[in-house]
């Protein structure tokens, strides 16, 4: 299907030049000498890039870009602009135009940036259908998971979200903690309304309680005007308290107080203020592990543990790392302007391979990495990072830095060595079990048990799949 292209140009000679160019392309145009005309047929015809000169009688360039963008944001706006008016062309850029000529300019260059701009459009068409399709058979809302373990999650959240229940989120760093309290809070009855976030980690008792709850004038150094905390802010809406394990032991006894009266009084005041508040946390450490040492208090522990949602790490729910990369992949395409569609087989084999200590948000880096340095369409294993490649060779050792851990899960490190020879077998031989049981020097029939086991084959499978 052509494209259609509007050319806004008061030189008539301009304008013809560049439509004959045009039309010689492909594209369907029309031209015309002004914006006012081209906002009208705006109204009635659709196109898919505009061309226009920045300096236009009765309306300049400047203000018809913001019209188009602000009726049809869809539509991609490519400026021409004398030598001297390249500042304003900058602020173009900055309203929302794709890019900029300069005049003079050759045909050739217009027709090379008007391709670009267009298939960057094209992309992020692409983008929204895939995200729609991937969050309607995946997702919920803005996060991504086909593994049971997410479904399970999925679940969780579509049954509590709508009732007032107070909820812990446990999992590593990186594995979407505050993704999943903003799912929760934004499919509840208070979605509109505030949702206000605080992370506790590495705040002193003093700071971390007027965060919380406020403080009046005057009340300590510093505090030159009464200040409203983070429940006060949040009241008819939704709190949510990240790394709520790191919260000193004589500030817990006030967040309990808050959970059970739902009132408390700001930092220096007397007055007793109440709160609708619902209140979700998140740790990354074992609360339960926490109170047996003393460093957590029991009953705080057991109200904030009335829904409990788990979050696996990467590394125990591979299955989703493909979709993650290409929503990832994606996503950063479209926000570097670059042409990148597809991964390698090599290098997504390179991701299942990995360990990710830093869960999603390290996927997320390495793919804007590997985004970034990829030259071509497809990313292939020498744009992912170094960490990332090293990390994966397979030669049948697999080195553990021991010096900084106290204790370390001797089965669980055992599983995932021999999960990752596995699929380093099932790679290099396509999945014959006869070969695999020959290089891995196992009987075929112990072979099939472990592949049973990690669900090899749908793993490999999966990824071959999203790679093609």
């Amino acid at each position: 299907m052509k494209s259609r292209v509007l050319v806004v140009d008061d030189e008539k000679l301009i304008r013809i030049s560049l439509e004959d160019k045009l039309v010689k392309e492909g594209y369907k145009v029309t031209s015309l000498p002004n914006a006012i005309e081209g906002l009208k047929i705006l109204q009635s015809t659709s196109f898919d890039a505009v061309i226009t000169d920045l300096r236009l009688p009765k309306m300049d360039g400047i203000d018809f870009l913001r019209e188009v963008k602000k009726a049809y944001p869809d539509i991609v706006v490519i400026l021409m602009t004398a030598y001297g008016s390249i500042e304003n062309a900058v602020i173009a850029m900055k309203e929302g135009a794709y890019d900029y000529v300069t005049k003079p300019f050759s045909l050739e260059e217009l027709i090379i940036k008007l391709q670009k701009a267009l298939r960057h459009k094209n992309m992020i068409a692409e983008n929204t259908l895939l995200k729609q399709q991937v969050l309607s058979q995946y997702g919920y809302d803005n996060i991504i998971g086909k593994s049971e373990a997410m479904k399970q999650v999925f679940e969780i959240i579509s049954t509590v979200s709508n009732r007032d229940t107070t909820i812990l989120i446990q999992g590593e760093s990186g594995t979407g903690k505050e993704l999943i309290a903003g799912a929760v809070h934004y499919n509840s009855n208070r979605c509109d309304m505030p949702f206000v976030k605080l992370s506790c980690a590495a705040l002193n008792r003093e700071i971390l309680e007027s965060e919380l709850f406020g403080h009046e004038k005057g009340s300590f150094t510093g505090a030159i005007k009464t200040r409203r905390g983070r429940f006060e802010l949040a009241d008819g809406g939704t709190i949510f308290l990240d790394d709520v394990d790191d919260i000193p032991l004589e500030m817990q006894v006030k967040l309990l107080r808050v959970l059970q009266e739902r009132e408390f009084e700001r930092v220096g005041g007397e007055e007793t203020i109440p709160v609708d508040v619902r209140v979700i946390c998140a740790t990354k450490k074992e609360l339960k592990k926490l109170v047996q040492k003393g460093q957590f208090r029991e009953d705080l522990y057991y109200r904030l543990n009335v829904v409990t949602i788990h979050l696996s790490p990467l590394r125990e729910r591979k299955d989703d790392i493909p979709l993650l990369v290409n929503y990832f992949m994606k996503k950063y395409a479209i926000r570097q302007r670059v042409d990148v569609q597809s991964i390698s087989q090599e290098a997504l084999n390179l991701l299942l391979l990995y360990n990710w200590p830093g869960n999603i948000r390290e996927l997320e880096n390495v793919i804007e990495h590997a985004v970034a340095f990829c030259s071509s369409r497809t990313i292939i294993p020498k744009n992912l990072p170094i960490n990332v490649v090293e990390g994966n060779a397979p030669s049948g050792i697999f080195p553990i830095e021991l010096s900084t851990i106290d204790s370390i899960d001797l089965q669980e490190t055992l599983g995932e060595a021999e999960k990752k020879l596995l699929i380093w077998a099932y790679q290099k031989t396509q999945g014959n079990q006869v070969r695999m049981s020959e290089i891995l020097r196992i009987p075929r029939t112990t072979l099939q048990n472990k592949l049973a086991k990690y669900n090899i084959t749908k793993l490999c499978l999966s990824a071959s799949e999203w790679a093609q």
